[in-house]
């Protein structure tokens, strides 16, 4: 039993791996465009840190010489993402009408997650919170016939309202080994899933959540299956 753990584990780890290197070979602005149709249910699950990036404006003004996509150690972060119907989103409380101009009111989700960090990074384990209302609301064609009794699944870039870990970067300077204090400075502030089914953990001067725009810097994760 032992030793078929070690190998599903050592097959896991191999194809995180590869994962890895193909991320590292493609084109950055490609994997850090979002994809805003892909329902935050599809974000549920384990991830590994496959990758980190940062943005060549964020670089230059804070005098870094590093950019684009960064290699990462192997098993240097894994993530623990959940959907969960908010709680609040019952009866006549606010927090259920999505849509206020057609008077819609549905559940809506919040994202829980958990970072865990190899031990030589930190034991600090972070835990994330993204609340429904963190995503921007809008109508769209996929309303089109939606009924009282029906579901609102939130979809594209959400705004994490809480990051609980002792630096809020999520110990990107540790993790990549760049160190500068523009980033240890700044709270990772978005999360979103791109075109290729990556998780993306990001900071961003930008609101991602209306609309793309420059990404400071960022996580890149992969699913661990």
């Amino acid at each position: 039993m032992k030793k078929f753990l070690s190998l599903l584990l050592a097959a896991v780890l191999l194809l995180s791996c590869a994962f890895a290197e193909g991320i590292l070979e493609a084109d950055p602005e490609e994997v850090m465009t979002f994809n805003r149709k892909a329902p935050v249910t599809d974000w549920e699950g384990e991830w590994v840190l496959a990758a980190a990036y940062i943005g060549e404006d964020f670089a230059e003004e804070n005098g870094i010489e590093t950019t684009g996509l960064i290699a990462v150690p192997e098993k240097a972060a894994t993530m623990s993402v959940k959907a969960v119907l908010d709680g609040s989103a019952t009866g006549s409380d606010a927090g259920v009408m999505v849509d206020q101009a057609a008077y819609i009111h549905t559940h809506v989700y919040d994202i829980e997650a958990v970072v865990t960090f190899d031990a030589s990074i930190t034991e600090d384990e972070a835990k994330l919170k993204l609340p429904w209302d963190g995503w921007d609301y809008t109508k769209d064609e996929e309303w089109t016939g939606w009924t009282e009794g029906g579901s609102y699944t939130s979809k594209g870039v959400g705004k994490l309202s809480k990051v609980s870990a002792d630096e809020k970067s999520l110990y990107f300077c540790q993790v990549t080994g760049v160190e500068n204090e523009a980033i240890s400075d700044e709270n990772m502030k978005y999360m979103g899933m791109n075109e290729a089914g990556q998780l993306i953990v990001c900071y961003s001067e930008d609101n991602m959540v209306k609309k793309d725009g420059d990404v400071a810097f960022a996580f890149i994760f992969v699913r661990a299956e």
